[in-house]
């Protein structure tokens, strides 16, 4: 598949990499009566889901900048249903069911829907994965499969504009509701966050 890589999660496909790091000439724009957050050079594909988002880099070169998160490789997996790994599909062919690492608050209860930003991890990098990631380790993480999920809101940082006119940072890394245009219209997102529903303990083999 076109963008998987082979990993053994020393270089994760979601994980960017320091040559990825791009400027982000940011401004404001009126839009439909009110501001909005755009680039000064913006393109029409760089708007999703009513949000800016973050522009990287796509070259995989550089250092690997391990605490971060890639915001188009992210978002790729999460409307494609991609593992977090190694970019390939986290879908069982036998099931139709995805395979997916969630956090300890889950707490067994699988009949609820559970927002989450964590891309799918597929079967065959699961164990991988929680023997090796440091956050996976400190969260105490459930595995399950997912029969759906859609997307729900946005990760992001929000700004607005000093009395200089300059566009400053208000807020970092904060939770954005699709539902939510008057905080989208100042977003810049960074991750896409998608609710998974039909949740099952995974069987373990």
């Amino acid at each position: 598949m076109t963008g998987a890589v082979s990993t053994r999660l020393r270089k994760p496909y979601v994980t960017p990499y320091e040559e990825e790091n791009l400027d982000l000439p940011l401004a404001f724009e009126w839009a439909d009566g009110v501001p909005r957050l755009t680039y000064r050079d913006a393109l029409p594909q760089e708007w999703m889901f009513g949000a800016l988002w973050a522009r990287c880099g796509t070259a995989r070169e550089g250092k690997v900048q391990w605490h971060l998160v890639h915001t188009l490789r992210q978002r790729r997996c999460m409307l494609k249903g991609l593992c977090r790994v190694c970019g390939s599909p986290a879908t069982d062919p036998n099931t139709g069911r995805i395979s997916w690492i969630l956090p300890s608050a889950l707490a067994g209860d699988f009949r609820s829907p559970w927002p989450t930003a964590h891309p799918p991890t597929c079967k065959a990098h699961v164990a991988e994965a929680l023997t090796t990631c440091p956050y996976l380790r400190r969260e105490a993480p459930v595995v399950c499969t997912v029969g759906d999920y859609s997307p729900v809101g946005v990760l992001a940082n929000l700004y607005g504009a000093d009395d200089g006119g300059r566009v400053v940072e208000t807020r970092h890394q904060v939770p954005v509701g699709l539902d939510e245009p008057h905080l989208l219209n100042r977003a810049l997102a960074t991750q896409l966050i998608v609710q998974i529903t039909d949740l099952q303990p995974a069987v373990q083999d």
